[in-house]
């Protein structure tokens, strides 16, 4: 259940008790305010406005920039309602009620002083009036609704913690670069904002007369201080929960940190060059004079004795059957993360979960007591460097385990014919055999055998000696090939830890001097509340003017055209609700 702020004022002056105007000696029937028709007295001039986007950027007022213009509406009694700007479409319009929406193109928008708001186009949830909707309601009968954001046509907030991320459009980017010096490694900084949204719902009447009769019903008349608000928890509803004189709401999708880095890609880069050169000792251990030849000779020549020579060498060795770089195409377009640090090896971009890093690790940005300020230091951001190396040193892991599992399917044939000569003259032939995948060979459990033809010559005195060099052979030549497989092979696959950890060493120096600016530099506050206080003159009375603010980001650097930047998204404003104390009104018993 989402939780909103259910608030009841007091007027300054103002208290529960039925002396009214104390300060100005006034009884109620001077007043002629005897009674409060609420709902059907249409007597209010009352406002509302929204404003999705607001602040200053690179020194620019947001204000002044075509294309976000906010929403005012004014309701002055039973009279036509004013609005700003004035080709905002009508959604409602009756004697007593305007309603005007005012959605900004969000794709049209783009890029607004290094705010990209484009991706809030992307992805919107049916139902909804866009990411960017700005509505405003007032009516004549004191009650006022403002919403602002993923909200629909009624200004209902559409963001919550349970919101499911494919009913959510794709975030807007804020660039920090203008805010940061130059840092090696790094090619950009900023912040991604996912959907946000906020309302606020007014009933100007019925606080009015709580503040002036002391209306036992709500918590607003139990105390005498201005300004003191009681806060509780509700669900969200279309109209005022029974007994709410003012409800603030909002949502927000998420909040991260995005770094943009030329140093992700030579961690892909490393993996792909050793691949390349795995595939080249592959094909380098084939053939009859390939490097597994090659050592199995070695190996019979330094067995022969008793005058036998090597002679002529026939046949074939293959080794094949693997796409060492199928193996691990997956792992190196993938998006590594530990649930708050993600590492996007195919985007080069490392991505920090704000939200819920700094907010609530369950609800991130939202059900947050108003004016919440999250807290931006070293103490929680010292650990994302080393969040990124152990994502690294596991998907390095991932990768070893994969290359090796692929060349463990290898298949090694070998078919070689190896004559072996007395002199000159040929004697004897070694007919070595063996179709092994290379993980039974590594395991010791290859099938090769080693046969013996005759050339010619009656073997004699050397029988023996062949029986024995056979027997050797049997033995030995299994050893030399997972020695020559060791060597070309999995020392490769073994020395990419060590490469990786040395590509990745600048990447996490880059890292961290992003985190180390952003105490000094990041400020983010959410849910916020501002409000003017309500007030009375001998003739009139009027409720305060009360905001929501979903988000507020604000920047301090030296770097910047003034020193500091900011943004607010999603504001809604509702109030002042006024009425004239002067009209007639029968007493009730």
């Amino acid at each position: 259940m989402a939780v909103v702020a259910v608030v009841a004022v007091i007027l300054p002056g103002v208290t529960s008790t039925a002396a009214s105007w104390n300060d100005q000696e006034w009884t109620h029937a001077g007043f002629g305010t005897s009674a409060f028709r609420c709902g059907s007295d249409s007597d209010y001039t009352t406002q509302s406005s929204s404003r999705f986007l607001s602040g200053t950027l690179a020194g620019t007022d947001l204000d002044t920039v075509a294309g976000v213009h906010g929403l005012d509406v004014t309701k002055p009694s039973t009279n036509s309602a004013t609005v700003d700007p004035v080709t905002a479409p009508e959604i409602t319009s009756t004697p007593t009620v305007a309603a005007f929406g005012n959605p900004l193109n969000a794709s049209v928008l783009g890029d607004v002083l290094g705010l990209d708001l484009s991706g809030l186009g992307v992805g919107l949830p049916a139902g909804s009036a866009g990411a960017v909707n700005q509505y405003a309601r007032a009516t004549a009968t004191g009650q006022s609704t403002a919403a602002s954001g993923l909200v629909n046509d009624s200004g209902g907030v559409l963001v919550t913690d349970s919101t499911p991320p494919d009913r959510l459009p794709d975030p807007a980017s804020l660039t920090l670069r203008q805010a940061l010096p130059a840092l090696s490694g790094v090619s950009d900084v900023g912040l991604e904002v996912g959907a946000v949204a906020s309302s606020a719902e007014l009933d100007g009447c019925a606080l009015l007369r709580d503040a002036i009769w002391g209306d036992a019903s709500t918590n607003a008349a139990k105390s005498s201080t201005a300004g003191a608000t009681t806060v509780s928890s509700v669900s969200r509803s279309a109209a005022l929960p029974a007994g709410a004189r003012l409800v603030r709401d909002y949502g927000i999708a998420g909040l991260g940190l995005r770094m943009e880095s030329p140093l992700v890609g030579p961690l892909v880069s490393s993996v792909n060059t050793t691949v390349t050169s795995l595939q080249s000792s592959i094909a380098q251990l084939s053939g009859t004079n390939g490097l597994l030849s090659r050592a199995l000779q070695q190996n019979i020549v330094g067995a022969l004795t008793n005058g036998l020579r090597l002679g002529t060498v026939s046949g074939t060795v293959t080794v094949d059957g693997v796409d060492l770089a199928g193996a691990v195409r997956p792992l190196l377009t993938e998006t590594l993360t530990d649930g708050t640090v993600s590492v996007d090896l195919s985007a080069s971009k490392i991505r920090v979960d704000l939200a819920h890093l700094l907010g609530d690790r369950e609800t991130g940005l939202n059900d947050l007591p108003p004016n919440t300020e999250l807290v931006v230091n070293a103490a929680v951001l010292d650990g994302i460097s080393a969040r990124v190396g152990a994502l690294l040193d596991t998907w390095t892991a991932r990768v070893t385990t994969a290359l090796t599992a692929a060349i463990n399917t290898l298949q090694v044939r070998v078919a070689l014919d190896v004559n072996l000569n007395l002199a000159t003259a040929p004697l004897v032939q070694l007919n070595i055999r063996m179709n092994s995948g290379v993980e039974a060979i590594m395991n010791r459990q290859s099938n090769l055998t080693v046969g013996t033809t005759l050339l010619g010559l009656n073997l004699g005195l050397l029988t023996g000696v062949v029986s024995a060099l056979v027997s050797g052979l049997i033995t030995g030549l299994p050893a030399v090939i997972v020695s020559t497989l060791t060597s070309a092979l999995f020392t490769t696959v073994g020395s990419l830890g060590s490469t990786i950890t040395a590509v990745a060493r600048p990447l996490l120096g880059a890292v961290g001097s992003v985190t180390d600016r952003l105490p000094g530099l990041l400020s983010v506050t959410v849910n916020v509340h501002d409000e003017t206080t309500g007030g009375r003159t001998a003739t009139s009375a009027r409720t305060g003017r009360y905001t929501v603010v979903a988000l507020r980001i604000r920047l301090l650097s030296a770097l910047l055209p003034t020193g500091a930047a900011g943004v607010d998204l999603a504001r809604s404003t509702v109030g002042p609700a006024v009425v004239d104390l002067r009209r007639t009104s029968p007493s009730p018993s």
